[in-house]
């Protein structure tokens, strides 16, 4: 029971003290592999000291199917001059519509869960924050690269 007080506070700490700290992001990009097609998401940023949460969104839509990736990922944030650089990964939820239309016999909406890696840098600029990231994602056969460039505020 301890414990369990003690953990509860330490998030609720780690949240309110991020909670200041936090942008949010949009972004657009490319997918390669098997989808070859552009794609919109948004993000946000939670620094914690040398790393941070960035969850995150994307969406495209090739051969009539709607692919939704969802990420959570902790990422390792480097300060270089002028930029900050990251690395990390994390799980991957894909949703999937209209999946029967690309793959016939198929359920219509595909749902599983995988993994992700990411990489990207970005700096500051007047009150704006741009970026350029990459990624690599996998679920189950499913597996696309991308890269894309955003601007967080």
């Amino acid at each position: 029971m301890k414990f369990n007080c003690f953990l509860a506070l330490l998030i609720l700490a780690l949240c309110a003290a991020s909670a200041s700290a936090q942008t949010f992001g949009l972004h657009a990009g490319y997918y390669g592999n098997e989808i070859k097609e552009a794609f919109v998401g948004g993000d946000l940023l939670i620094p914690l000291g040398p790393v941070a949460l960035m969850p995150n969104i994307d969406y495209t839509k090739s051969h009539g199917v709607g692919y939704w990736w969802l990420n959570g990922d902790l990422t390792l944030r480097m300060q270089g001059s002028g930029a900050t650089w990251w690395i990390g990964g994390g799980p991957t939820y894909a949703y999937f519509t209209g999946y029967d239309k690309e793959y016939p016999g198929e359920e219509s909406t595909y749902k599983e869960w995988g993994w992700d890696a990411t990489g990207g840098v970005g700096w500051k600029f007047g009150g704006f924050s741009p970026y350029a990231t990459a990624r690599y994602t996998k679920v189950k056969e499913e597996k696309t690269t991308g890269a894309a460039i955003g601007l967080r505020f």
